[in-house]
């Protein structure tokens, strides 16, 4: 889906409470999500995806990626660009429709994963290519909605996707725990020409993912090999449950005269001018229709 329900981090916990089951009877309640979602205009838009065809992808390999969240590329000169994006499958989007997937998900529950696995076992290699959408960060003004709300896209014909890359998955894992379950994916983990935006569930997201993998994985979780840096690093990183590191060094500081250990090549990052005072507020441009109206209006009427 390449929006989501709110742009208040703030609604995070109170929106997933709507989605578990109910506290009394542990069974999920559909008047429960409704109920929540009645409250929030802005969650339209994504109900226009989630209850389309593309709510219920056929498997992995026939679904897009998308970032989401807005980001910020930086050039070497450091000139900014805010940045969304997204992946698409060489292979096309197929989906199932809801008594096609009760008929799927009821024969095998893992079906997804069983034809991921299938298909590169077979050297049918699934292939994404990489798009990128970008506006100057001066112009964040300039349309009629805000570029860094997560609940609306940017549209394709004003700002067209650029090819950038391609992801392709060429070899199924040896053990499902160590290279899956392990995985700690954080949004805060860029590298350089990289950076956030003020999009504001970003900035949620950023604090809440390494604060979720500390508690699922425990504080070291950056060590596991499949989360570990695969280029030269050095950092003060010494103790804590389940540190395996052996680590000798009698200086855990930074800086020493008794350590050679230097700053990294310092990567440009613009800085924000900002004025006055920061209180939470509704953003101006809330415009939480039209998008999911436009979107709804292109559906074959047949459909509707």
């Amino acid at each position: 889906m390449p929006v989501f329900f709110i742009r208040d981090g703030m609604k995070f916990p109170d929106m997933v409470h709507a989605f578990k089951p109910s506290p009394k009877t542990n069974m999920q309640e559909n008047w429960r999500i409704v109920d929540f979602f009645s409250h929030h205009p802005e969650s339209l838009h994504m109900f226009t995806f989630l209850f389309d065809d593309v709510g219920i992808p056929l498997n992995y390999r026939h679904m897009d990626g998308f970032g989401v969240n807005t980001y910020t590329l930086i050039s070497r000169d450091g000139k900014a660009h805010l940045v969304k994006f997204h992946w698409k499958p060489t292979c096309g989007v197929k989906c199932l429709l809801d008594d096609e997937a009760v008929t799927v998900g009821g024969t095998c529950h893992t079906h997804a994963t069983k034809d991921l696995t299938d298909a590169i076992a077979a050297g049918n290699y699934p292939e994404w290519k990489l798009f990128i959408q970008t506006i100057d960060a001066d112009h964040e003004d300039k349309f009629d909605f805000d570029p860094l709300d997560v609940t609306k896209t940017w549209p394709e014909d004003i700002i067209p996707l650029q090819p950038v890359g391609r992801m392709v998955l060429n070899k199924n894992i040896d053990n499902f725990f160590a290279e899956n379950e392990q995985l700690a994916f954080c949004p805060a983990v860029t590298v350089p020409g990289i950076h956030y935006s003020d999009d504001k569930l970003l900035q949620t997201r950023i604090f809440s993912y390494a604060d979720t993998q500390r508690h699922r994985l425990g504080p070291n979780y950056l060590m596991l090999p499949v989360n570990a840096p695969k280029c030269a690093h050095h950092n003060n990183h010494h103790d804590g449950l389940m540190n395996f590191m052996h680590r000798d060094e009698e200086v855990n500081y930074f800086p020493s005269r008794f350590d050679p250990t230097r700053h990294a090549e310092q990567y440009p990052i613009p800085p924000r001018v900002l004025s006055g005072c920061r209180e939470k507020c509704i953003i101006e441009k809330e415009n939480n229709f039209k998008q999911a109206g436009e979107r709804y209006r292109s559906f074959d009427p047949h459909r509707c």
